[in-house]
């Protein structure tokens, strides 16, 4: 039999208890955001194209599992509005919020950035609708709209649904378990369908307990594994044409973290293999590689030859210590990919997108098809997800381990 669960629907209110809301008296022009006063302007229309005046607009700011604060306006006899901070925005979550009548509108930019004046943020509002949902591969937790206090209990199955939430093209759902935000999902509740269909949440963890699949470059499992001392139990000291292999499972299709502790030997003149996800090295089987260029002597993301960009340099071997623990990340979200070290990023976030191919291809961790490439030094605590960690996140999972070197 099914098991059932109570689904809680909070109604959207523009009064939200705690939060600190100026209601603004300024200038009714359109623009964007600007570098002076940090103000967001556009205009609010309704099915039809038309402005909407009196409206209410308020731009809600949520940076983890609720709203922080918010600042809200009404619109001119042009429909048009501006909504100024008295703090800097740019590294915020912002939801913009639109009600006229029974008609509103939700919708978020991106994270917001300093842009030019010329650009607006329109919003067009329309009748609040039902909406479902459902992501494979979790079972509890709730689902949150950002910006607003509508949330709705996950059930067993995955499902999910919300009674009444505004429409939108840009919204964000927010997974949260045990407290904690999960995952954000970026969706559009604008279309008629009214459903929502998430992408399946991995979460791979590897502890180097034996159950990982070890296998040969020539795809045969291999018969002698190396179990050294680990960060915190057993690890991995992979042999020279060895890989540890997770099947054709594909976390690189939007943000993901790949995270993993070694301890590194160092340069050995080869290229060294941290994840690759390919068949062979070609743009139609190769979809994405981070690994220790032996050529340049960096440490790099790259997708494949000649493919643009050809590799992404983040720094050289001073960036990982040799001889000793460490935790190499690698977070790409919204396409921007970073590299982090003990929890620190080292050189700069760059746009980068995997290759997309007709067909699926390996994912190994610590080494590929060619006998050469394996990574020169111990691996244990690997972990994927097509989450992107924020670098609170990453640290944690550092120093939770990281006292693990001292005992």
């Amino acid at each position: 039999m099914k098991k059932c669960y109570p689904i809680w629907i909070y109604f959207l209110t523009l009064s939200v208890a705690g939060l600190l809301c100026a209601c603004g008296n300024e200038k009714e022009t359109a623009g964007g955001i600007t570098d002076i006063d940090h103000s967001i302007a556009g205009k609010i229309l309704d099915v039809a194209g038309n402005p909407v005046s009196r409206a209410r607009v308020v731009a809600y700011i949520d940076n983890s599992i609720a709203v922080e604060d918010s600042v809200s306006t009404v619109t001119d006899e042009s429909g048009n509005y501006r909504l100024t901070f008295d703090r800097d925005v740019t590294a915020d979550t912002v939801m913009l919020y639109a009600e006229y009548d029974s008609l509103c509108a939700l919708e978020n930019f991106g994270t917001i950035e300093k842009v030019e004046g010329s650009k607006s943020f329109d919003l067009q509002v329309s009748p609040r609708k039902s909406v479902t949902g459902n992501i494979q591969g979790v079972t509890s937790g709730y689902m949150r709209i950002k910006g607003t206090p509508l949330s709705a209990k996950i059930a067993e199955d995955g499902s999910f649904e919300f009674g009444v939430a505004p429409a939108g093209n840009h919204v964000l759902l927010q997974l949260v378990q045990d407290s904690l935000a999960v995952a954000v999902y970026k969706v559009s509740t604008a279309d008629s369908s009214r459903n929502v269909v998430l992408p399946p949440l991995i979460q791979v963890h590897l502890q180097m307990d034996g159950l990982e699949a070890v296998y040969e470059n020539d795809s045969t499992l291999a018969q002698d594994v190396d179990y050294v001392e680990g960060i915190s139990g057993k690890a991995v000291a992979l042999k020279p044409g060895q890989f540890i292999d997770l099947g054709t499972l594909d976390p690189t299709g939007g943000d993901f973290t790949i995270s993993l502790w070694t301890k590194w030997n160092g340069p050995n003149g080869q290229h060294q293999i941290l994840v690759s996800q390919r068949a062979y090295w070609s743009d139609s089987t190769s979809r994405f590689q981070w690994h220790f260029e032996s050529n340049g002597g960096m440490f790099t993301v790259m997708k494949s030859q000649p493919a643009v960009p050809e590799a992404i340099a983040f720094g050289d071997s001073s960036a990982v210590p040799i001889g000793e623990w460490c935790q190499l990340t690698l977070v790409s979200k919204d396409h921007l990919v970073s590299m982090y070290v003990d929890g620190k990023q080292v050189g700069e976030s760059s746009y980068f997108i995997p290759n997309s191919l007709d067909r699926a291809v390996p994912l190994r961790i610590g080494g590929n098809e060619i006998s050469t490439e394996t990574w020169n030094g111990i691996i244990d605590e690997v972990r994927i997800e097509n989450i992107a960690r924020d670098p609170n996140t990453i640290q944690t999972h550092f120093y939770n381990l990281e006292k693990f070197k001292t005992l």
